[in-house]
């Protein structure tokens, strides 16, 4: 089932479409703050704005017009973002919000829409907040031609719950992504021939991380539509797209070429169109290849290493965090405390901090590093630092609240003292409780 939400102005069809994975493979990782009582992930407030809002934001400045969102169609959580792009977004990006099936992997969920992709596409997280220029990766994938552009970056810091680092080969003398594993305990690495040959010069990375925001040519989802197999995108169809690069046998036996030769090249469009196009050019002379393989591969890609600002998901509760302690920063351009709100002369706000609309906190209570929510009631000598409260929660005279997550409607009850804790939609913190590293959840026992 989908959902179109149409703006009234006219607006012309762009290069790309971009998809939209909203809530798949780290869902869970965000127990429980984006349980079905509380809200979606892609719904989850950074620096109060939805997280999505900062992926329409990125499109919209890419000059993307046009989203398919794909979310999981189980509980609630398409209705309440399709609510959200209904009626709170004001951007210019067409949403086309469709449900998938809850165990579909990312590929699987690409093969759902395939009818609804008509040209090549961007596929990026809902969880991804970057200072990357758009036109950057744009117009270097437009450069090169690629079947794919993968966008890694080198994170600051590495989260407790972090995903652990890949290794990443890239063959320096065209950028081409030809090697990504896990890394594993034994640090053994196997690294066939054929890409040596193809590839005789490899730079191996340990410091990077995939962000997991794609440039793919169309015919690649016709390729993923016939092949059931390919599941996940980064677990299935990377892979493979890669070692197509390198291993002729595996170009044959998945009949790649079959799917590649129904696009055209900008590259041969333009030498087609070219006044001054002779008919004894090489080709080889346009391959980057140095030792000019008699293979030659459909399939190329490309990676772009971002290193100059900021890039981070907030795909686990720590990287969560840290993307609203990123975007509430000193310096950060943004309200800290908007004319509805009603916060008392003795208390303090820190310029790293953040207040939502008509919440009230009382006196000597303190906000170090954390972004509070609207419609919240706070009461006196409070302190909260590196925490994320969100709406409509109630917390009670001297409570203590360090690096925890506090969902929506939630009750924390006066002298409780809360260290590194998650509490879901809610739930009630009983008053004088002390509590560290724990999941709390309603009508179930706190887990830790």
């Amino acid at each position: 089932m989908s959902l179109l939400f149409e703006k009234t102005k006219h607006q012309r069809q762009t290069e790309f479409q971009a998809v939209i994975l909203a809530g798949y493979g780290s869902s869970n990782r965000l127990y429980p703050i984006s349980e079905d009582e509380n809200l979606p992930k892609a719904l989850l407030p950074v620096g109060n704005r939805p997280m999505i809002a900062y992926t329409l934001d990125w499109l919209e400045q890419a000059g993307i017009n046009d989203a398919i969102v794909v979310i999981p169609s189980a509980g609630s959580a398409q209705q309440k973002l399709s609510g959200y792009i209904s009626r709170n977004y004001t951007g210019n990006v067409h949403c086309n919000v469709v449900g998938v099936a809850e165990d579909c992997d990312t590929a699987e969920a690409l093969r759902a829409i395939k009818d609804k992709i008509d040209r090549d596409f961007l596929v990026i997280p809902c969880d991804l907040i970057t200072d990357l220029k758009p036109h950057d990766i744009l117009d270097k994938h437009r450069l090169g031609d690629t079947t794919l552009t993968a966008l890694f970056y080198a994170p600051a810091d590495i989260a407790k719950d972090d995903e652990p680092l890949p290794y990443v080969g890239i063959d320096p003398t065209r950028n081409a992504l030809v090697y990504r594993d896990e890394q594993m305990e034994d640090d053994d690495i196997s690294i066939r021939m054929s890409l040596l040959t193809k590839f005789p010069r490899v730079r191996l990375h340990t410091n990077l991380q995939e962000a997991r925001l794609y440039i793919f040519k169309r015919w690649v989802l016709d390729m993923v539509a016939d092949k059931e197999y390919i599941a996940s995108i980064s677990g299935d169809l990377i892979p493979m797209l890669v070692k197509c690069q390198y291993q002729k046998k595996m170009v044959e036996r998945e009949q790649v070429e079959k799917y590649a030769s129904s696009y055209n090249s900008l590259l041969k469009t333009a030498l087609a169109l070219s006044t001054t196009n002779s008919d004894d050019v090489d080709e080889n002379v346009f391959m980057p290849d140095p030792i000019h393989s008699s293979f030659k591969s459909p399939v190329s890609t490309q990676v772009y290493v971002y290193r100059d600002g900021y890039c981070g998901r907030g795909n686990t509760l720590a990287s969560y965090a840290e993307l609203n302690r990123h975007v509430t920063k000193q310096g950060t351009p943004v309200m800290r405390i908007p004319p509805t709100a009603e916060v008392a002369p003795k208390t303090q706000v820190g310029n790293d901090s953040i207040i939502g609309e008509h919440t009230k906190i009382d006196e000597r209570s303190s906000v170090k590093k954390s972004a509070v929510g609207a419609h919240c009631i706070i009461g006196k000598n409070v302190k909260i630092a590196n925490s994320v409260i969100m709406d409509w929660v109630v917390i009670g005279d001297n409570v203590k609240v360090d690096g925890c997550v506090i969902s929506n409607n939630a009750k924390i009850l006066e002298k409780t003292v809360l260290k590194d804790c998650e509490v879901a939609s809610d739930f009630v913190v009983e008053k004088e409780s002390q509590l560290k590293g724990e999941k709390l959840v309603a009508f179930r026992q706190a887990m830790s």
